[in-house]
């Protein structure tokens, strides 16, 4: 009975989008992951593969930062300049030195 009531439910229409057109073919399990979510959300396979592909974006731009400020704390870190190499910081100098390459948005 649910299968008849999707099927009988009008579909919305994707929104209109300004932007590139393409072709693509589409992994077996990403058109998987499409078509189910555009049964959740009452959309087109395109549409759901659409959003897909943004909220990817939105995850690598993240890691990226992410990879970024990793990178900046190691070099406040490494800036620290270690007398000996048997030497370590105090945790109020690692503090400061990781702190020190963070940039507030």
């Amino acid at each position: 009975m649910m299968l008849y009531d999707a099927l009988m439910e009008p579909r919305r229409r994707a929104p209109q989008r300004a932007g590139h057109r393409t072709t693509l073919r589409v992994p077996d399990d990403l058109a998987r992951a499409a078509q189910e979510l555009a049964g959740e959300l009452g959309t087109t396979s395109n549409d759901a593969i659409i959003r897909l592909a943004e909220e990817g974006a939105v995850a690598l731009e993240r890691r990226r930062r992410a990879a970024q400020i990793a990178s900046e704390r190691r070099d406040a870190v490494a800036r620290t300049e270690l007398v000996d190499g048997l030497e370590l910081p105090t945790p109020e100098e690692l503090r400061a030195a990781m702190l020190s390459g963070r940039h507030e948005p």
